[in-house]
């Protein structure tokens, strides 16, 4: 049959037009001719026949390599010797060899996948961690077609970037088979472009079968040296490579960020966020937190009234009846931390001058210090750090690995702090793009990752008071009544003194593993007396204390050692995970009726909440520990990108160069 504008016609004027059977033996011939008669647009866009051979012979390399088993011949008119010969007998490793050389060839690795999740169907050959050029070489075939699609090669490129040498690039053919359903064509008019469904979690299965394939392959690597030549100085090149001119980079690709550079602030050690910081005026401060025999609330009046001259606040100030401090009830956890660093002579159960607090409750004063004070360090020596041997843990830590996301660990890794946008979501920047993340939901899986990385070498954050964990574990459950909005426990269940006494005889009972592995020190009558360091500096919200240890209790796989470990991890995630404390504003006895001071009857306006300065102290914290841990430790795993708003992209600098012309 004969063609001409898509049209069938009578291959001979007068003939008939309709298709003529054809044997089609070997050797029988398919011809296209004028290529751009009704094009001659894109024909004069062609600079000479130099490129359209070029452009030609590019394409016949592609689809020789994919097609095993078919000879490719392709020479110029006039020329005796083919620039492109394959046989019909050769594998497709011979047919890169043919074309693009023995050094791609023997640094070759074969891939091949299947996923019929989506469905897919991974094939092709990678270069190894040994192969690098200037130039990135991919050969992508979707479907048995020759197509591009820039985010596989993106996401390709940020795999290999741990690999390879600085501004060098491998060697790629990949052909996948999808259903074509799932394809779409018209996004160029070339249709050589395309894009697909579930493109992001195809790209990551692609990237993680390139990484498997490549760690499995990371063996041994070859480095080229060169012997210097002693009549070449070094200052003599340094001269000549001034000479070269570094290649333009235009504005919208230049990145103005330094993602190790550091601020003032991550130097400075700031006052717990966890306290509120008492004004002159003398007013009364009430502190919600500190709980005591159930509901009862304890006031505390300002520092300047109750200071004994030495930094000192008197806890048994403003108690009406007494201190019940004293009859080793929990008092007020918020002001009874201190901070410890693992001390390789003493153990954290006991007592020594290694105690960072105020006052020890032995000194008879019934004092202590503020919790900003408490938080300094006593001594600066270091631990030898532990080997880890445990199988699970080893494994666990292996899972981490594996379902690290390899597009968003390199953006966390190298992202510049931007600001805090408010207590739950953050800002920063990674190259030419603007992120907006949920730092309050990433940091439990941040934590997590810090509970299996620093197993059994954590420091201690102890109670300056232990306190009973029966009486904590029986608030939570006070908590739990009051969410289910029944006036009285449930009889069905235990009753809640004997569920904590549960609790409590559970935890004492694996107290050594608990200290010697996570630095849960318990001790043998039902006290918890540390909690362990997970970030240097950083202390949880301790509201979160008494859930915590009831969850301890009923939460936790002791039946299996992996399982013990990882839901452990995950309580102690959740309990250290970002959370701002919530407290109530002291100045509300005191204010008029418009709840402002007022000074010759104007009201204060600047004057800011206790719950401003408590934000303020928190979101200061999250900036300066939290964020800078993401960069040092945090490996996002791929079922980050399936929640929505963990991640999101709200800015391109290209795209605004296309907006406002300038940045």
């Amino acid at each position: 049959a004969s063609y001409s504008d898509g049209v069938i016609i009578p291959a001979k004027p007068g003939g008939a037009a309709e298709p003529k059977p054809c044997a089609g033996n070997n050797g029988t011939q398919i011809s296209a001719e004028d290529l751009f008669y009704n094009v001659p647009t894109r024909r004069k866009a062609l600079k000479n026949a130099a490129e359209e051979y070029n452009r030609i012979l590019d394409v016949v390399n592609r689809y020789a390599i994919h097609n095993e088993g078919v000879s490719f011949t392709c020479r110029k008119i006039g020329s005796n010797t083919p620039d492109v010969h394959t046989t019909t007998s050769a594998a497709v490793v011979d047919n890169i060899r043919h074309i693009y050389g023995s050094s791609v060839a023997n640094e070759l690795l074969s891939l091949e996948k299947s996923y019929p999740a989506y469905p897919l169907k991974i094939k092709g050959w990678i270069s190894n961690a040994n192969y690098n050029v200037k130039k990135f070489v991919i050969l992508l075939f979707i479907n048995h077609r020759s197509v591009e699609s820039p985010a596989i090669r993106k996401a390709v490129e940020a795999v290999y970037a741990t690999y390879l040498p600085k501004n060098t690039h491998p060697w790629v053919y990949l052909s996948l088979e999808m259903d074509p359903r799932n394809v779409d064509v018209n996004v160029h008019p070339t249709k050589r472009e395309v894009h697909f469904m579930n493109e992001e979690e195809v790209i990551a299965t692609i990237c993680e079968a390139i990484q498997d394939r490549l760690g499995d392959a990371n063996v041994s690597r070859n480095f080229l040296t060169q012997t210097l030549l002693p009549q070449v100085s070094a200052k003599s090149r340094v001269e000549d490579g001034s000479k070269k001119q570094a290649p333009k980079v235009y504005e919208y690709n230049q990145v103005r960020t330094d993602s190790r550079a550091q601020t003032l602030d991550s130097f400075l050690v700031s006052a717990s966020p966890y306290t509120i910081s008492n004004s002159s005026s003398h007013k009364r401060v009430k502190v919600g937190v500190d709980i005591i025999e159930g509901d009862q609330e304890m006031d505390i009046d300002n520092a300047d009234e109750q200071s004994d001259g030495d930094g000192f606040v008197d806890e048994d100030a403003g108690v009406e009846g007494g201190s019940p401090l004293s009859s080793g009830t929990p008092g007020s956890l918020l002001n009874k931390i201190g901070q410890f660093k693992r001390d390789p002579l003493k153990k954290a159960g006991e007592n020594g001058g290694n105690q960072i607090q105020g006052r020890s409750s032995s000194s008879g004063s019934g004092s202590q210090r503020t919790r900003g004070q408490s938080l300094q360090s006593a001594f600066r020596t270091k631990a030898p750090r532990v080997e880890v041997k445990l199988t699970s843990v080893l494994h666990l830590r292996d899972e981490v690995k594996k379902q690290g996301h390899p597009i968003l660990t390199p953006i966390f890794a190298n992202h510049t702090f931007v600001g805090i946008l408010d207590n739950q979501r953050g800002l920063i920047q990674n190259e030419l793009a603007l992120y907006l993340v949920n730092y309050e939901a990433i940091s439990e899986e941040l934590f997590y990752q810090i509970c299996l990385r620093d197993f059994s070498n954590f420091g201690y954050i102890r109670l300056s008071s232990p306190v009973l964990i029966k009486d904590m574990v029986r608030m939570a459950l006070d908590d739990e009544q009051e969410l289910m909005e029944k006036d009285e426990w449930p009889e069905e269940l235990k009753p809640k003194d004997e569920i904590a006494q549960t609790v409590a005889n559970t935890l004492v009972a694996r107290k050594d593993m608990l200290k010697e592995y996570f630095s849960i020190c318990i001790t043998d009558d039902g006290k918890l007396s540390a909690i362990p360091m997970m970030v240097k500096g950083y202390v949880p919200n301790l509201e979160k204390l008494s859930d915590f240890l009831w969850r301890l209790g009923s939460e936790i796989d002791w039946t299996s050692e992996k399982g013990c470990f990882q839901t452990l991890a995950r309580e102690l995630a959740i309990f250290y995970s970002t959370q701002p404390e919530r407290v109530e504003d002291p100045f509300t006895d005191s204010q008029g009726d418009d709840g402002q001071d007022e000074i010759d009857g104007e009201p204060d306006h600047d004057k800011k909440t206790p719950q401003e300065v408590q934000d303020a102290q928190f979101q200061h914290m999250v900036s300066s520990l939290i964020f800078p841990a993401f960069k040092k430790h945090f490996i996002p795993p791929k079922a980050l990108i399936e929640k929505s708003g963990m991640v999101v992209q709200v800015a391109q600098v290209k795209d605004l160069y296309k907006v406002f012309e300038r940045c």
